[in-house]
């Protein structure tokens, strides 16, 4: 009785633990036909080259929209390695907008972007990291101030998932 039991807590557990990495992993979408909404105010998120991107939408204007992007490289073996992550924006008619690379070198990396919008269109954002022999990236952060909205209905108490920064010992 008693190690049927333990055997039954253990799976339970197991259960848990994988359906809460299911459930984390969730939170940015690499697929460029389904974005993940983009949230108002500061949006945090991991990436590494192993993805071939993370992809993002929210709807922008009329008025003014600022974007604030910043990234920190993960660095290799715990020694800061000269980085950089690409932010392309795209119209919802695939037209290109614009290209910022973020660089990092053991530091964040921060860039701006506005724009002045005559009518309200929703905006998709590819996050890419470069390629190499070995596993590059770290965290970054897209920030949306002005005349910006969530891409879709979102619940009132529903926020975007917050990463914390990668840390190094």
């Amino acid at each position: 009785m008693k190690r049927s039991w333990t055997i039954a807590l253990r799976g339970m557990v197991l259960v848990l633990c994988v359906g809460g990495f299911a459930a984390r992993s969730a939170a940015q979408s690499t697929d460029p036909h389904h974005p993940t909404v983009l949230g108002l105010g500061v949006n945090r998120a991991d990436i590494t080259n192993d993805v071939p991107g993370q992809y993002y939408t929210f709807m922008a204007g009329p008025g003014h929209v600022d974007v604030e992007l910043a990234f920190k490289e993960m660095g290799l073996f715990g020694n800061p390695m000269r980085q950089h992550i690409n932010f392309d924006f795209w119209n919802a008619d695939g037209v290109h907008l614009s290209h910022i690379e973020v660089v990092s070198e053991g530091d964040f990396g921060r860039r701006h972007t506005d724009a002045d919008l005559p009518t309200q269109q929703r905006i998709n954002l590819a996050v890419t990291t470069q390629w190499g022999a070995i596993k590059v990236g770290g965290y970054y952060e897209v920030e949306l101030k002005g005349a910006v909205e969530p891409g879709a209905p979102v619940g009132a108490d529903v926020k975007p998932e917050q990463s914390q920064p990668l840390t190094r010992p």
